[in-house]
């Protein structure tokens, strides 16, 4: 084994270096994450090379010290453009010592720190495949050599001058370079920023980013509240850094559901990278997960949770003008949603499914972002909301469909059969929990249903499925539109007791 760790050793030390021309990128992080690049390109002959460079989150500087550049351009990346990065393409000329030129930048946000945990991820490291390339990484000051690395295979850790530092030797895959380390023996330095309704953690040195999240809250707050018709008390909210498994499988926040209850927000700090308005987005959409729980909708029925957050979410961010990233993410939900032959699979969705869930978010909130469209937006869920609450919350998919059936006036059942749900087949037990959750005042339809059910269920005892199934069918519809009915029979005894009052009262006159 030692004779392997010292081959492998002595491999890695003779792997090419930059210094007979190419590219090499250093990455010199501070111990608040932020990171100056110096970007060197070297070459003995004269030719042509290209690299990605920002696109607008961070100005660049160019020096030639050796050589000079003939001619360079700035286009579009191919095949592939980016967001944040143009391709910066370049013809040069050498002078006695060669071509020599350096791109500097300093960028924020390229580690993320709460100590003893720090996560790096590069920027955009693509350049000429033609051209070698080496990526030297200085760690933060005090971090270990014990790293965990993600993108590259050839690579050394040493230490230069008291820093950490990751020597890469080979390209780093899809253009980025990830590492987890550590910053033994340290604690965090936590703040909190506050008002009535939120409580915003962060390390310290985020300061500006819980105070981002405070603001969007305290935004929309107002909004939220008058459309779910509740108020919030001592919402904790987290910031927190991210490990390669949150940045691999998409992760933008989490609400953790414990002993019946929902725990803090979670937000994951990475996101603050994305497109503008996107990391402000995932913090509503988490903030929605809270006002749906009170409501009364429970977070295990998860097409109407993630469904209505993503719709929701999108539509205050847009009051509140939050930026690109809100049109980007619906425009990518709409894609995906309209690609989709059924929409009924989402009622499966629980949490243990696993694998890519974009389709299931797509779909659940392309429900909800239809009937929005068709009956009338966030008045049309503020609606929705009043009759779930009446209802103190529902439970089954057939509960939620009533509600949005009351809130449009009309009954969705066959739309939401032409998704694919499937919402025949009625069992006993689902419809004895839809009459057991209407309120009290509607006792009219309540009774009648009751009856109903009772009648299938000898229906069902006396092998007559088919009658069972229709008593079944006619109790799940009066309670569909239990308050209409009730409110019916109330008006229909409201006026035949004034129809019988005013009778009595004629009858005496001409008596």
């Amino acid at each position: 084994m030692a004779v392997i760790a010292l081959l492998t050793s002595l491999a890695l030390i003779a792997a090419p270096h930059v210094e007979a021309g190419g590219y090499r990128y250093v990455f010199d992080v501070g111990v608040d994450g932020d990171a100056n690049v110096t970007i060197t390109f070297t070459s003995k002959e004269p030719g042509s090379s290209w690299l990605l460079v920002p696109r607008g989150f961070t100005p660049w500087d160019l020096r030639v010290d050796d050589g000079y550049i003939v001619s360079d351009e700035l286009s579009e990346a191919k095949p592939t453009s980016y967001v944040f990065y143009l391709n910066y393409s370049f013809t040069y000329s050498t002078g006695p010592d060669g071509f020599k030129a350096e791109i500097t930048y300093r960028t924020r946000y390229v580690a993320f720190i709460e100590e003893p945990r720090g996560f790096f991820y590069s920027t955009q490291v693509s350049s000429c495949p033609s051209d070698e390339l080496e990526v030297d990484v200085y760690l933060p000051p005090g971090s270990s050599k014990s790293v965990t690395i993600y993108g590259a295979s050839n690579y050394l850790v040493e230490e230069s001058n008291g820093r950490v530092v990751i020597k890469v030797f080979d390209r780093p895959k899809y253009g980025r370079l990830a590492i987890e380390f550590s910053l033994p023996n340290t604690t965090p330095n936590l703040t909190v920023v506050s008002n009535h309704h939120f409580h915003v953690k962060a390390a310290s040195r985020y300061l500006d980013l819980a105070e981002k999240v405070l603001d969007v809250y305290v935004k929309a707050y107002p909004t939220l509240t008058e459309l779910f018709g509740i108020e919030l008390d001592d919402v904790e909210v987290r910031l927190y850094v991210p490990d390669i498994n949150d940045v691999m499988s998409g992760v933008g926040g989490y609400v953790p559901f414990k002993a019946g209850k929902l725990g803090e927000i979670n937000l994951n700090m990475f996101y603050i990278r994305a497109v503008e308005g996107s990391f402000e987005l995932i913090a509503l959409h988490e903030l929605v997960h809270h006002f749906l729980w009170r409501v009364g909708i429970p977070p295990d029925r998860l097409w109407v949770h993630e469904g209505l957050a993503e719709y929701l979410s999108i539509e205050v961010a847009k009051l509140l003008k939050l930026g690109r990233g809100v049109d980007d993410h619906e425009e990518m939900l709409l894609q995906v949603a309209l690609n989709l032959d059924n929409l009924g699979f989402v009622q499966g969705w629980d949490f243990s499914t696993v694998g890519d869930l974009t389709p299931y978010y797509a779909a659940s909130y392309y429900v909800f972002r239809s009937l929005g469209d068709d009956y009338g937006g966030l008045n049309y869920y503020r609606m929705f909301f009043s009759y779930v609450k009446s209802r103190g919350g529902v439970e089954i998919d057939e509960e939620v469909i009533a509600c949005l059936s009351l809130a449009a006036n009309e009954s969705l059942t066959y739309r939401f059969k032409g998704w694919g749900f499937e919402l025949g087949g009625l069992k006993v037990e689902r419809v004895e929990t839809l009459v057991k959750n209407l309120p009290s005042w509607c006792q009219p339809a309540k009774l009648l249903a009751k009856l109903l059910l009772e009648a299938a269920k000898v229906a069902e005892e006396w092998v007559d499925r088919g009658r069972s199934k229709a008593l079944l069918e006619a109790a799940a519809y009066i309670t569909e539109h239990a308050e209409l009915i009730s409110v019916a029979v109330y008006a229909l005894i409201a006026l035949t007791l004034t129809w019988s009052l005013r009778r009595l009262v004629d009858l005496k006159r001409r008596s």
